[in-house]
């Protein structure tokens, strides 16, 4: 990368840290003067210093800089990351400053209803300690801020300024600063983080300077500063995405032989091919990952500037990727691209909501033609020559192709078996071109790493550090992985079998079956879109918006869920952007549903909501059985008005008020607390009470007359007559509902599994 573009990122990433230092020390000073000040103990490089120090319009009109200074970039592509034209912004007069101000939720001003939460200050918490945002609003305090511009310290003192330590500087802001205001204007509303509105405005800065380089424009006084207005206009960017497709097909099309050992490795794998897509684009561009809005569940979406260069870039990416694919996968897997051309002004104040949400419309479907015609008459040729193979299979996924001699496995599932319990154990990860690690690009190979390796720089290569923020040379980016998994066991059969005991020593009780969850968010596409586009004409509507809202989902659903399956027996094998699938211990598997859509609904205060399947299988099926069934009921699910869950089967689906509030607190509870007293004949009425249940004929009082008849035979034998009138009672009552009693049979069922004695 050259070193015009470096200086660049380093001043436009850094152009508002004198916020967080004027907000330690309360000086009256503007914040780019003390930040330019603060940045020279550690840089003396007047390129980046400029920056800093000259990016708002009365700072640039009243010095004398050179036409090709960056800060005239950085100072357009700080008004777009802001969404406003700093021109008009800084001649108000009605401006009111609270330096104490924390953060406010980002989803206050998504969907219809305006809302008042706020985060409280500090860093990004890595663990659950108040990661909520909520309706109390603690101010920051000015030694908060000194807490954290010490520890930047401690980073710059050890940081050079070149292009080895750029990702290290992004990794170093979203950590202390994802949870500082960008503006502490108590005029505007304060829900952008200062680390997101940094990393935007380097983005397009990187963008920017690209677009223009191209049109061999040097001038950037007169085209950015005194004629910006006019480039507002210019379709300067393009909205890029991919999307990679075939995952759940590979994820899930293996035999039961060994999934404990490939399932967690396969989702992982399929992870970092995405992130390296992600980092060859923006390599071959001279980006980085500032250019990122959002990657997760095979997609993405990056801002790049409307060259010539671009567009071939992404088309050579695509069709390196796609013939890495063809050779290693066959057309099991297959990546498309699709981009736009956007105008910093249909991003800004003053954009309609269709204006907004037409850019993305055009991305989606760009590559939806893509995936219409997957394939150049070259590739199918050589496709077709293939023929039809026989001989010997894989016996994980049914491949024909580079078969272990002593093994019936082939290579890649071989090396994703070996590399299953890295996926948990170690935190580092580095790709490079040595052939022993796992193919995840065109010459390009995952390697597990250690701290070791690389502060020895033992192996070369990019490294990426799993689920914590670490700073050094060649970091590509720190990597959320949801890997969760009981530790005590090494096969799936376990959580089935329930072979394990509580701390009282006793042996666990219950149906021996796997249960198996498949959950997603409803309508995250049309969140992406237009979820910010509802409130006030969509003046919400910012890319910067967007993309926090998107590290929002990221990190709620590839980290924090880590967190919300302690002490489960559980394992979850994939968890992206959007979208669940774990298994384990069936009693656990329906509590933590119930507990992650609290704590979903909790996250996005209501804005969002999940629709989730669970299937309930005997150990020895096949995952993609198990997938597959257990997906039909996540549809079934969508299909009941979503915000819904459906459990091992159709029938018992539900909207997850209903369920929590009526079926899993109420009357499952009434059972528990009535037949945990009875004897074991007692409780064998249970399964009379279900067959009088699967049986009712509404058009009939027969059914009726049977359960009065055993009510009244199970009576005479109870010893706690109150409460069995009083069970009695409430089942006549249900029993004359056909939506009570549809859910007096689930909860039936869920109790009868509870208690259920399998040999």
């Amino acid at each position: 990368m050259e070193e015009k573009l470096i200086n660049l990122f380093y001043g436009s990433v850094l152009h508002d840290l004198g916020k967080i230092v004027q907000r330690s020390t309360q000086q009256k000073v503007r914040h780019s003067r003390i930040g330019a000040d603060y940045l020279q103990q550690y840089t003396d490089n007047k390129m980046i210093l400029n920056q800093l120090r000259y990016h708002h319009y009365q700072e640039i009109s009243s010095t004398q800089l050179e036409k090709n200074d960056l800060s005239y970039i950085t100072y357009i592509a700080d008004n777009i990351a802001s969404g406003v034209d700093r021109r008009e912004h800084e001649e108000e007069v009605s401006r009111q400053w609270n330096s104490k101000t924390n953060l406010e939720d980002v989803f206050n001003r998504f969907g219809k209803k305006n809302e008042n939460r706020y985060f409280q200050p500090g860093e990004l918490n890595l663990s659950l300690d108040n990661i909520f945002a909520d309706t109390h609003n603690s101010e920051f305090s000015a030694g908060e801020y000194s807490g954290i511009v010490r520890r930047i310290e401690e980073t710059l003192k050890v940081t050079e300024f070149t292009e080895e330590y750029m990702q290290s500087m992004l990794n170093l802001l979203e950590a202390t600063a994802s949870f500082i205001p960008s503006s502490t204007n108590m005029k505007e509303v304060v829900d952008i983080s200062l680390y997101d509105h940094l990393k935007m405005t380097a983005g397009f800065a990187a963008a920017v300077f690209h677009y223009l380089e191209e049109k061999e424009e040097t001038d950037y006084q007169t085209k950015l500063f005194l004629k910006g207005s006019k480039f507002y206009e210019e379709e300067a960017f393009l909205l890029t995405s991919f999307d990679l497709s075939g995952i759940q097909d590979f994820i899930y099309t293996i035999t039961s032989s060994g999934a404990h050992k490939q399932l967690r490795s396969r989702s992982f794998y399929l992870d970092m091919i995405s992130e390296w897509i992600v980092d060859s684009l923006l390599k071959e561009t001279q980006l980085t990952r500032a250019n990122l809005m959002y990657s997760g569940g095979g997609h993405a979406y990056l801002i790049l500037p409307n060259t010539v260069n671009a567009k071939i870039t992404i088309d050579t990416i695509e069709n390196r990727f796609n013939a890495f694919f063809v050779s290693n996968f066959s057309t099991k897997l297959y990546v498309a691209f699709g981009a736009t051309a956007f105008s910093a002004k249909e991003v800004m104040k003053g954009n309609t909501p269709e204006m907004y949400r037409n850019i993305f419309q055009r991305v989606s479907k760009h590559i939806a033609e893509k995936k219409i015609a997957r394939y150049s008459p070259d590739v199918l040729m050589t496709l077709n020559k293939g023929g039809k193979r026989a001989g010997r299979e894989c016996a994980v996924c049914h491949n024909v192709d580079q078969l272990l001699e002593h093994e019936n496995k082939c290579l890649l599932c071989h090396k994703l078996e070996q590399f299953s319990k890295n996926i948990q154990r170690d935190a580092f990860f580095k790709v490079n071109d040595d052939e022993k690690g796992l193919p995840i690009g065109p010459n390009a190979y995952l390697h597990k790493s250690t701290v070791e390796d690389i502060k020895t720089q033992k192996m070369s290569g990019t490294i990426y550090a799993k689920n914590q923020f670490y700073t050094g040379t060649n970091q590509a980016t720190r990597l959320w992985v949801a890997d969760y998994s009981s530790t005590k066991y090494n096969d799936f059969s376990q959580y089935a079998l329930r072979e394990w005991t509580k701390e009282d020593g006793n042996a666990v009780k219950g149906i021996k079956r796997l249960g198996v969850l498949r959950c997603d968010v409803d309508d995250l596409g049309y969140a992406f879109m237009a979820g910010f586009s509802e409130q006030d004409a969509g003046t919400y509507n910012t890319f910067t918006r967007t993309a926090s809202f998107s590290r929002s989902m990221s990190l709620f659903f590839k980290f924090y869920i880590n967190a919300f399956a302690e002490d489960k027996h559980l394992t979850i094998i994939y968890a992206g952007g959007d979208d669940v699938f774990l298994l384990g211990a069936w009693d656990d598997v329906v509590v933590f549903s119930i507990e992650l859509r609290e704590h979903f609904l909790r996250w996005t205060n209501g804005k969002l909501t999940l629709s989730t399947g669970i299937g309930l299988f005997p150990d020895k099926t096949p995952v993609n059985i198990m997938a597959r069934l257990t997906g039909d009921l996540e549809e079934a699910a969508k299909d009941n008005g979503k915000d819904s869950i459906s459990l091992f089967s159709k029938e018992y689906t539900f909207t997850y008020d209903v369920f929590i509030k009526d079926i899993y607190k109420n009357k499952l509870n009434v059972i528990r607390t009535f037949f945990d007293k009875e004897s074991e004949r007692g409780k064998a009425f249970l399964y009379k009470l279900l067959d009088l249940i699967r049986s009712r004929d509404e058009k009939d009082r027969i059914s009726f007359a049977r359960l009065a008849y055993y009510l009244a035979r199970l009576e005479e034998n109870s010893k706690n007559k109150k409460e069995f009138a009083q069970f009695k009672h409430q089942m006549r009552e249900w029993f004359d509902d056909s939506e009570q009693i549809r859910r007096v049979e689930m909860a039936l069922v869920l109790y009868v599994y509870e208690i259920r004695k399998d040999e």
